[in-house]
């Protein structure tokens, strides 16, 4: 039975090329929008610290990034997107019970609306845009001492040369495929390969392994995401004095390894229990796992309170 019903929508802020919906579902997009049409648009999720968002310049960065790598115009500065993705925030906190609740926003550009066919000739708008913000739904620690675990399927990775999985675009068939097909016997995700058999990452998020005290993950070049949590994990890993791989490896190498852990904007740094049919170590998180668990946690915890001090010394 499906769970989700009407009243889960009433927490949801939803801005429409600026104009803020009453109704988060409310029909909004045109039939001939290239998003619908050809999954023809990008994407970034951000989340809130303490009731403010963080990282929002480097996803910024990274959608520019996605638009260079698409063809794709923007219409708007990268400031106007970040205040509208503010003032949906603003929207979201202004609901019944949510001020302090943490967030999860979503902000999805299309190409335009206009006639079918790929050409640009056939646009008739600008770069349009939608913002969701809903309540965050972040693991609980029963979930991250639980773990998760992945299989490993037969669907492969986007080829560069075909859609770089460098580009984070609306068109997620490859992801939602190989999830789909990950998930069907019990596991909780799925990674891919790419067409030589290196691993490369997992649907929605980046991997890392450890062995012998040495931290391991595929190299941007593989063809993954430029992950954001991937990146300052590496950072401060290395800060904590352990080495940092980013090499090409067989998926071999996770059976064997004592450490396997995963990272993505939602649940930070996160253990990797079982890879298909092989328990990592002992099935519980790794001692560096948890260690950069922490160290992420308190330097966004860290990052957000500086934030927070600027703005009262604005205010003042």
């Amino acid at each position: 039975m499906n769970s989700v019903n009407e009243k889960d929508f009433k927490q949801i802020a939803l801005n429409v090329n600026g104009e803020i919906l009453v109704d988060a579902l409310t029909p909004c997009i045109p039939a001939f929008d290239r998003s619908y049409l050809y999954g023809d648009s990008l994407y970034e999720v951000i989340r809130t610290y303490r009731g403010q968002f963080l990282y929002m310049e480097e996803h910024l960065t990274r959608l520019a990034k996605s638009a260079e790598l698409c063809h794709l115009r923007l219409s708007q500065p990268l400031s106007f997107y970040r205040d509208e993705c503010k003032k949906t925030l603003r929207a979201f906190q202004a609901k019944p019970g949510l001020r302090d609740t943490e967030a999860y926003c979503r902000i999805v550009l299309s190409r335009g609306t206009g006639k079918i066919g790929f050409g640009t000739e056939n646009l008739l708008t600008p770069t349009t845009f939608v913002v969701i913000v809903q309540p965050l739904n972040p693991p609980t620690e029963a979930q991250w001492e639980a773990g998760f675990r992945y299989r490993i399927v037969d669907r492969i990775r986007n080829d560069r040369r075909a859609q770089d999985p460098a580009a984070k675009t609306g068109n997620y068939m490859n992801s939602l495929l190989a999830y789909l097909e990950g998930t069907k016997e019990g596991f909780h995700d799925a990674l891919l390969l790419d067409s030589q058999g290196f691993m490369t990452e997992g649907t929605t998020f980046n991997l890392f392994y450890v062995r012998r005290g040495i931290i391991a993950t595929s190299p941007f070049t593989s063809g993954i995401l430029d992950g954001i949590t991937r990146k300052t994990t590496i950072g401060l890993a290395r800060k904590m004095g352990y080495e940092v791989r980013e090499v090409l490896f067989p998926k071999e190498r996770l059976y064997e390894a004592d450490e396997v852990f995963m990272t993505s904007t939602i649940k930070e740094v996160f253990p990797v229990v079982q890879i298909d049919d092989v328990k990592i170590a002992n099935g519980k998180p790794g001692k560096i796992t948890r260690e950069l668990k922490q160290a992420f946690t308190q330097f966004s915890l860290g990052r957000v309170a500086k934030v927070l001090e600027k703005s009262v010394e604005r205010s003042a």
